[in-house]
């Protein structure tokens, strides 16, 4: 079965690579046990939220900018998942992750690289150009 990357696909494609990660966060605060004596945050770990914060706004507009076609929202894309890897070094994995929380993570990476891929590398691509390139690409998408 072949898989025709058209600006429809493209964008489900983007949309899910923006919910997939509310669904794996769900999933582990879900089947996080409660902490009755929870600590106050201390400053690193407030830094570290409001880091995180910014970049679910960053987030959300990179996701309006590919649905758009903008030209900036393919660089980041990229730049946001650099951001994001090097994000992961600083966060505190002490406590366990639920396993399906874990394999929809696992799931949000391998659409982040099927978006990075499809916006550089697919005819939808030419979308993110200017110049007429829907009408050139009307043939491939017909």
């Amino acid at each position: 079965m072949k898989i025709v990357m058209t600006p429809l696909v493209f964008r489900q494609l983007v949309v899910a690579n923006l919910v997939v990660p509310f669904v794996g966060l769900a999933v582990e605060i879900a089947r996080s046990p409660g902490t009755p004596n929870a600590e106050p945050f201390t400053m690193s770990q407030g830094i570290l939220v409001g880091i995180f914060l910014l970049l679910i706004v960053a987030l959300v507009a990179m996701t309006i900018g590919l649905c758009l076609f903008t030209r900036w929202s393919r660089p980041a894309a990229l730049w946001l998942t650099v951001a994001g890897l090097a994000m992961s070094v600083f966060t505190d994995n002490s406590h366990p992750t639920a396993p399906l929380a874990e394999a929809i993570y696992e799931l949000s990476t391998l659409l982040t690289g099927a978006v990075l891929a499809a916006a550089y590398w697919s005819p939808v691509s030419r979308l993110f150009e200017p110049g007429s390139a829907e009408q050139d690409l009307a043939d491939v998408f017909s």
